[in-house]
């Protein structure tokens, strides 16, 4: 799926100020796209506006033709979106991971892949395909009685979930996926993210958010953001060779593992 932003624009209801101005952009299908850039500078609601989710200025457009020409239960169906406000569900762990894809709820191998994807192993592992969770994290069911779900167990299960859609979407979204996993698991996913573009020979379009710059090397396209705008963009060796703010923050984070 190609997706094309012209002089997109965004301002909250009730409030004076742009958060989200003049984004021209385009995302070629079959590529993974990286957002990066300090906090607050507008990724997570540039991502939402993409997305179609707020009513924003400018144009967006789908393979070529506007996205409000579309029905838009039609381009959810097509895409997956995780977001850092992921939902947690009071249901079994096969029910959190299928709903991803409620047609295929029920296929036990479908939702096993999805959590191998997802990197969640370990919570099938802990609670079983049935065991019941809750949205405080508590587990339920005669395999874990009183264990809990830290914070980076629940974000596989919302990957799980994600890549459950995945496997049949055209446009793949995450926002900060891997912010609560260890370095390995880290590592472990976003080779699993660049797979997307190439997954069942169908040219998947991924779009992610990361705050560590290590792992965005291998985007083929990686956009800075700041101040609501995107500032550069283009690829790892592009944006190195142009010694502005994208190599500026790359060498600043590199130099704080370096110590």
């Amino acid at each position: 799926m190609e997706l094309v932003a012209r002089g997109l624009g965004y301002r909250y209801p009730g409030t004076s100020k742009d958060v989200l101005h003049d984004i021209n952009l385009t995302i070629k299908p079959g590529t993974t796209f990286a957002i990066v850039g300090v906090n607050g500078g507008g990724k997570t609601t540039l991502v939402k506006a993409l997305m179609g989710l707020y009513d924003h200025q400018g144009s967006l457009f789908l393979n070529g033709h506007p996205m409000a020409a579309y029905d838009p239960v039609t381009v959810h169906r097509r895409t997956s979106c995780l977001f850092q406000d992921f939902c947690k569900y009071s249901f079994s762990l096969r029910e959190n991971v299928g709903i991803g894809n409620v047609s295929k709820v029920e296929d036990g191998e479908a939702v096993s892949d999805a959590i191998e994807r997802g990197g969640a192993r370990g919570v099938l592992g802990k609670v079983g395909m049935e065991g019941k969770l809750n949205r405080s994290g508590a587990l339920q069911g005669l395999r874990a009685e009183r264990a809990s779900l830290s914070g980076g167990q629940w974000q596989k299960v919302a990957l799980s979930r994600s890549f459950m859609r995945a496997s049949e979407a055209d446009l793949v979204v995450f926002d900060e996926p891997s912010a609560s996993l260890d370095p390995r698991a880290e590592a472990q996913l976003f080779e699993r993210i660049h797979a997307l573009s190439h997954q069942n020979g169908r040219r998947c379009t991924t779009i992610f958010i990361s705050h560590r710059y290590s792992t965005v090397k291998r985007a083929d396209q990686i956009a800075v953001v700041e101040d609501g705008t995107i500032v550069e963009c283009g690829s790892h060796a592009e944006l190195m060779e142009m010694e502005g703010r994208y190599a500026e923050l790359y060498n600043l984070q590199r130099s704080g593992f370096d110590d």
